[in-house]
């Protein structure tokens, strides 16, 4: 029981999914999701419903926490008084919001109880329905009131909504034992005659007639009243009774005509409600066993179906090696072998096998009894009955406890197959020695022994008649016939060699055709090397004869050549003095242009300086001129003053006329000097070009005298080189000689190649 009103603090495994959408999946009609957990409420088992409505596999739930599809609406208070009502020891029933993988929700109806082995709690179940859309709409508006903290006054009780408080009476009532409401009602009986007995005691002593009728009448009432009460009391009781018992007795035969979703309301805690409680969980256990076993149910008829119609022989026995299945295929394997089989027990019949014991099919069946008791691994072994031979492939069927069932058996009958066997053994063994004429005989032989058989047979026909078709090509190639080939069809490998024999015929006539015209080529090749040799002999006589002149007059001109080259030395001597000499008067000319240089700014500088004495005298005369002047207006006195001015005016006028003089002297020896200079710079310059040329000229001799020396090594080379012909020319006469033998012989190995060739065949 858990009490609604500020949120609820339980984690006890709480867990917020995320995320969620608003897309609700309505649970078909008739789907019944079933789970099973631990008592720590890990995942044991889901049926296929859940997994179709939750979008989960199996392998994302099992060994998985329950809450992993809660559903973050669902409030923390529901699976509180859910953990709370399991855990002593009763069932569950409310409605759940629960989550998809992909984060859709979907409603269920919700039934969860304890799972009970022996006495013990191991574990819960869930068994969950579709709800109708009112029960959702109220669930929906009752969880969002207890997140928001608004269910004020109410209280969950094993999934249901219960008042508090006073209003909480009826429920109380409710949870009354049978055996107090019996004690209730005895008391009010008790009560009621102890009135009564108290009021008939008073009447026996009442004197009074008044009171006498009074007293009678209220113990007539009394009387009555306990009558009715008791009645009423009793009606009540029986009635309740009643209706339990024919709820209990309703469920009951609804189960045992196999309908385990009744819906069955606990009213209380009393004796009655606790034993619908546990047909309530005998009903949830039921219809999760009764899921349980059609699941497997399911699964065994698919597997049966799928043995039945294998055809893979098989054959299951139980632990006392009786048989308890045989499917058609192993029917049909022993009525092949039926005729075979009587030969050695006479009342065999294949049809009558089942619940038949596998001893008869042993010599020995202690043996075979202790092997199959030991067997817990998948063996094989192979058994012989009269004229047929039997492999058995055989499995121990263990169930999930470990439990040995039985044995799993698969029959092959392999008497067909060792008769093929050591038919295909001989023609195997013939085909290695080289005889591909054996065959398989087809007489007695069905189904794929007789088509083995004939594929067999067709493989060695192909392969005798290829390998044939080779040989043929092979010997007619051994006889020189190359026009030989394969001409039928074939495919495969036989198809390869066809090529490869042909295209090997092909490239050999090819190669002998080509052989046969290199033969003809060759002879006449030959015969013409011959002949060539022949006139090459002579001419390379003629060339030795040639060279030996050429040798001679090479060493005469070598003789020419080297005295040139003396010659050359001896002038490249001479030009080097010459040289050396120009070189000496270039220099001596370029002082003596600097000589007339400096002569001629020596005259210049004379020239000024009687420039300058011509001035003097031209002033002297000037002043005589002056004095002159003032001596004649002196007079007398002045006289001998004019006298001394006027010498001196003749003498000025003398230093005037010889410094002119000079003057004009020395502007001609200026002149000449400087005719003289310019003379002097075409003496230099063309002695610098004399001196140029004859550099030139040394450099010419020297590059001549270098050219004599080195064709004079140059011819000398020849001379040698010609020896070396001479020489080579003398041994290229031997090797045309032996060339000329080579080439006879070669002719007539050509001849005998042409013969070699003239034995084959080819096609024209």
């Amino acid at each position: 029981m858990t009490h609604l009103g500020p949120p609820i603090r339980w984690h006890r495994n709480m867990r917020n999914n995320q995320p969620v959408t608003q897309h609700e999946h309505l649970v078909p009609e008739g789907t019944t999701i079933i789970s099973e957990t631990d008592l720590k409420g890990v995942i044991t088992y889901v049926n296929d419903d859940f997994l179709k409505i939750s979008g989960f596999s199996e392998n994302e739930l099992m060994g998985k926490a329950h809450n992993i599809v809660r559903h973050p609406d669902m409030p923390e208070a529901g699976f509180a008084d859910l953990w709370q009502t399991l855990k002593q020891g009763q069932s569950w029933t409310g409605l759940v919001k629960n989550r998809c993988k992909n984060g859709d929700f979907y409603w269920v109806h919700a039934f969860a109880s304890p799972k009970r082995e022996n006495g013990k709690i191991v574990g819960y179940i869930s068994v969950r329905t579709k709800p109708t859309r009112a029960q959702v709409k109220t669930a929906e508006e009752l969880y969002r009131r207890i997140r928001e903290g608004k269910a004020k006054g109410i209280r969950l009780n094993r999934g249901r909504v219960e008042p508090t408080g006073i209003r909480s009476i009826p429920y109380k009532l409710a949870d009354l034992s049978v055996q107090a409401r019996i004690l209730i009602e005895i008391t009010i009986n008790a009560v009621i005659l102890a009135l009564i007995a108290y009021f008939a005691f008073s009447l026996a002593e009442d004197t009074d007639q008044a009171a006498r009728d009074f007293d009678l009448k209220l113990l007539l009432g009394f009387i009555c009243a306990s009558f009715v009460a008791t009645v009423s009391l009793g009606a009540l009781l029986r009635l309740w009774l009643g209706s339990r018992f024919n709820l209990m007795a309703t469920v009951l035969i609804k189960i045992s005509e196999g309908s385990y979703r009744n819906n069955i309301e606990i009213q209380g805690d009393n004796e009655i409600d606790l034993l619908l409680e546990r047909i309530k969980e005998m009903q949830g256990q039921l219809d999760c066993t009764m899921t349980k076993a059609k699941r497997h149910a399911n699964v065994t008829d698919r597997i049966k179906f799928a043995l039945d119609g294998s055809a893979a022989s098989t054959m299951i026995t139980d632990n006392e090696a009786n048989i308890v299945y045989l499917n058609n295929a192993q029917i049909e394997m022993f009525k092949m072998a039926e005729q075979d089989l009587r030969t050695i027990y006479p009342d065999f019949d294949a049809t009558r096998l089942l619940g038949k014991n596998i001893d008869i099919f042993h010599r020995n069946p202690a043996h075979q009894r202790n092997l199959l008791k030991k067997l817990s691994n998948p063996a094989t072994s192979t058994i012989t009955v009269g004229p047929r031979s039997f492999r058995i492939a055989m499995s121990p069927v263990i169930n999930d406890k470990g439990e040995r069932l039985g044995i799993a058996a698969g029959w092959i009958d392999f008497t067909a197959e060792q008769a093929i066997e050591r038919e295909v053994d001989s023609i195997v063994q013939a085909a290695v020695e080289g005889d591909f004429n054996k065959r398989i005989t087809l007489g007695g032989k069905e189904g794929f022994i007789k088509q083995l058989s004939i594929n067999i047979n067709r493989l060695m026909e192909v392969s005798s008649e290829g390998l044939n078709e080779v040989v043929r090509v092979l010997e007619a190639l051994a006889q020189g016939d190359l026009t030989s080939r394969i001409t039928k069809e074939y495919s495969g490998m036989f198809g390869q060699l066809k090529e490869d024999s042909n295209q090997t015929a092909e490239k050999l006539t090819a190669i002998i055709g080509q052989i046969r015209d290199a033969t003809d080529s060759i002879h006449t090749a030959s015969r013409e090397i011959a002949m060539g040799n022949n006139d090459l002999s002579g001419r390379t006589e003629q060339q030795a004869a040639s060279l030996q002149e050429t040798a001679a007059s090479m060493e005469e001109l070598t003789g020419t050549v080297k005295q040139n080259a003396d010659n050359a030395q001896q002038a490249n001597q001479l030009a080097l003095g010459a040289s050396d000499v120009a070189v000496k008067g270039g220099k001596i000319v370029k002082q003596a242009v600097a000589t007339m240089n400096e002569i001629s700014t020596s005259s210049k500088k004379i020239a000024d300086i009687i420039g300058i004495i011509d001035g003097i005298a031209f002033q002297t005369n000037i002043l005589a001129l002056n004095a002159a002047v003032e001596a004649a207006r002196a007079g007398e006195q002045g006289r001998g003053f004019a006298v001394v001015a006027s010498e001196v005016r003749n003498l000025a006028q003398r230093s005037a006329t010889a410094a002119r003089e000079i003057k004009a002297l020395i502007d001609e020896s200026v002149g000449k000097v400087e005719s003289g200079a310019r003379l002097v710079d075409e003496a230099g310059s063309t002695m610098e070009e004399i001196v140029a040329s004859i550099k030139h000229v040394t450099d010419i001799m020297g590059e001549i005298t270098e050219a004599s020396r080195e064709q004079s090594s140059g011819i000398e080379q020849v001379n040698q080189a010609i020896s070396l012909m001479d020489e080579a020319t003398q041994q290229n006469a031997a090797l045309v000689e032996q060339a000329t033998a080579a080439a006879e012989s070669l002719e007539e190995q050509s001849n005998t190649l042409a013969g070699a060739v003239r034995a084959f065949k080819l096609a024209h």
